[in-house]
């Protein structure tokens, strides 16, 4: 798993790389900054005492908190956005690291359309359904740990689902899914950190993806040379 992700930095300077990167980047932090603003504008608008200082810093409150929660989302709309990449990147690490495989059978633009916004919703509510825990003192200090175990569950889930239905029918992903779900948690907790930690945040949808390709790769091979043993 360390190789992986080790394997998955190492190509951010791929040229092939670089473009999805880039545009995640930037679609991300735009999103961001339009909720951000729009959130504040309508604070400021919102006169609640009538009185200057007092309504500006409710507005200079409300600003804050919905900083806070555009970076508690900020996953989802950086694995939003990658969906409209993750040929690119996957087709960049398999051409480097597996150059023998067959061409995939990658999914519509539909299809990644609705796993897009599957994604978005499902971790939109679980992720606003934990955020009160944050602010109560007793559970601020397991808050990070919930946050991880959360979010592992789901970006390994996830994420693993972009990547194995370019190789496998979905029958075939939901059984290795199965069968793997311990080591699929435990990189999705890898790729929520990645998440959590600033500016690494930026590309981590990128590097998300490419450490996915590799695990992917990895469980399928283990799970062929499983069978052959067995039989």
């Amino acid at each position: 798993m360390i190789e992986a992700l080790v394997l998955a930095f190492e190509q951010l300077g791929d040229k092939r790389i670089r473009r999805p990167m880039l545009w995640t980047i930037l679609l991300t932090l735009a999103v961001s900054a339009l909720l951000i603003a729009a959130a504040a504008a309508l604070f400021a608008l919102w006169e609640v005492s009538g009185i200057f200082i007092i309504d500006w810093a409710l507005a200079l409150l409300g600003g804050i908190a919905a900083a806070f929660v555009a970076w508690m989302l900020f996953p989802v709309l950086a694995a939003e956005f990658l969906y409209m990449f993750v040929d690119q990147v996957a087709d960049a690490v398999e051409a480097r690291h597996y150059p023998r495989l067959p061409r995939p059978n990658p999914a519509t633009f539909w299809q990644y359309a609705i796993a897009g916004i599957r994604l978005a919703l499902v971790m939109a509510f679980f992720n606003l359904l934990i955020l009160p825990l944050s602010f109560i003192p007793v559970v601020q200090v397991v808050y990070p740990v919930i946050y991880l175990i959360v979010n592992g569950v789901l970006l390994g889930r996830e994420f693993f689902e972009i990547v194995a239905p370019r190789r496998m029918d979905f029958a075939a992903v939901r059984e290795l899914r199965r069968k793997r779900r311990s080591k699929l948690f435990v990189s999705g907790v890898v790729i929520a950190l990645l998440f959590s930690i600033p500016l690494i945040n930026l590309i981590a949808p990128v590097v998300a993806t490419a450490f996915m390709v590799h695990i992917f790769h990895g469980l399928r091979d283990s799970d062929g040379k499983r069978n052959e043993t067995r039989s």
